[in-house]
């Protein structure tokens, strides 16, 4: 692929200086599980729990990957999570995907539980139809 790119790099934006991001590349999450994440899990769990799926979100990604501090103007502090499922600990983008999606899913569905509430699957089947790589990886 570099010597393919190298052509469009020397002639984009000609005598202007660019700058060129390489990460590895990785299917994000689909719509699908987007919409399941936020329109199931979240919307069942902000309703029994009385908050907005936004803070319900904000919660289960802190309780998952752990809490830091973040400084606010006046000497203030509040606790954030440390990563969420869009952006690393650093503040990169960086989307969990395949294994650690649905790893993430499982332990709200648990979390779920412990409150009394039943979190479905998105798909009954979406163990089974997990390609052969990721289920070895599981």
């Amino acid at each position: 692929m570099i010597d393919a790119l190298l052509p469009v790099l020397r002639l984009f934006e000609e005598g202007k200086p660019i700058n060129v991001k390489i990460s590895i590349a990785r299917p994000e999450r689909t719509v699908p599980q987007l919409r399941y994440l936020h329109g199931v899990a979240y919307k069942l769990l902000s309703i029994a729990m009385g908050f907005e799926p936004d803070e319900i979100s904000e919660y289960l990604c802190g309780c998952y990957w752990g809490w830091k501090p973040k400084r606010l103007p006046g000497g203030r502090a509040v606790e954030v999570p440390i990563r969420t499922t869009t952006v690393d600990e650093d503040g990169n983008r960086d989307v969990i995907e395949g294994r650690a999606f649905w790893d993430y899913v499982e332990w709200i569905q648990r979390v779920g539980a412990r409150h009394g509430l039943v979190i479905p699957d998105p798909d009954p089947n979406y163990k089974i139809a997990a390609k052969p790589s990721e289920q070895q990886a599981a």
